[in-house]
């Protein structure tokens, strides 16, 4: 297989000139108030200019709780409050949503659940001032913060960022503290399927490109997972080169809304829909999950 993949000389370019392209940050929101006020304070605080983004907030549930955040925070940021009135259409209906409505030139795809360091969006958003042709992918840190308060986000981060590392259902390979991806994402230049690590809770692309891939596949809609996954592949397959940026990681938020049982359940179904549309992605998957398995006892992932 040829890698195109290849980032010589990307990382080592230098941005030109000052910020200038605008990003949109796109949140689907089934429910989880709290977690999403978090969210929403932590993009209050971005280093990256207020007047070069937007928020879009898209509701498929619990419209009231996103209006309140909306109405509360527009203040400091500009909201865009988008209402889906058919119940648990799903992620990709979500963020297909929010581009339509989008004016970014950058697409930010951001969960709820997941609150963000100063420096999120700038990280992101240099590498978009290099390249036309480029996708960003930031780390999870999973964490508990049920007793910061939106306040306490926007006052000091630090009580964000010394809460310790969990394990966490959204990790179940290895149940392991560190982002199960990171060992790929440290060698994405050279990864065969750079795709299998964009998650979509915090990846960012061009909104053209989006558009001229057909979008996110809505027919992942109804079970959990791999609609991003899919996407990317679309992404990297028409030229796009995906990059990991440790600069990007947010803090994903612990809930139990979603069952470990039913989660598994909605991935199993849409594992399959991903592995019939890319059978040599599903072939390296297999692998990857088999090699994890097997380290899982070492401390190499903990």
């Amino acid at each position: 297989m040829t890698l195109h993949n290849d980032l010589a000389g990307l990382q080592s370019k230098k941005k030109s000139g000052k910020n200038e392209l605008c990003a949109s940050v796109v949140i689907p929101f089934h429910k989880g108030y709290d977690l999403l006020e978090k969210t929403i304070a932590s993009l209050t605080i971005q280093c990256y200019p207020k007047d070069l983004f937007e928020v879009i907030i898209v509701a498929d549930a619990n419209h009231s709780d996103a209006e309140l955040i909306s109405d509360r925070y527009n203040k400091h940021l500009v909201i865009k409050l988008v209402t889906l009135f058919n119940k648990n259409c799903g992620a990709a209906s979500s963020r297909n949503a929010g581009i339509q409505v989008a004016k970014g030139d950058v697409i930010v795809s951001l969960d709820s659940d997941m609150i963000c360091s100063p420096t999120f969006l700038e990280s992101h958003m240099d590498w978009f001032h290099k390249s036309a042709r480029i996708a960003t992918i930031g780390l999870r840190k999973f964490v508990r913060a049920n007793r910061i308060r939106p306040e306490d986000v926007t006052r000091d981060f630090q009580l964000v960022t010394s809460l310790p590392e969990i394990r966490s259902i959204s990790n179940t390979v290895v149940g392991s503290r560190r982002d199960k991806r990171i060992l790929e994402l440290q060698n994405i230049s050279r990864h065969p399927f750079p795709a299998n690590c964009f998650h979509g809770g915090n990846v960012a692309y061009w909104r053209d490109d989006a558009i001229d891939v057909g979008l996110w596949d809505e027919d992942f809609n109804g079970n959990y997972g791999y609609e991003d996954i899919e996407f990317g592949q679309r992404l990297s397959e028409n030229g796009t080169m995906l990059v990991f940026e440790n600069g990007t990681t947010a803090y994903h938020q612990e809930s139990s809304f979603v069952s470990y049982n039913e989660r598994q359940k909605g991935m199993s179904i849409n594992r399959l829909k991903l592995y019939e549309k890319f059978p040599a992605l599903g072939r390296f998957r297999r692998e990857v999950d088999r090699v994890l398995r097997v380290n899982s006892k070492s401390n190499l992932l903990n």
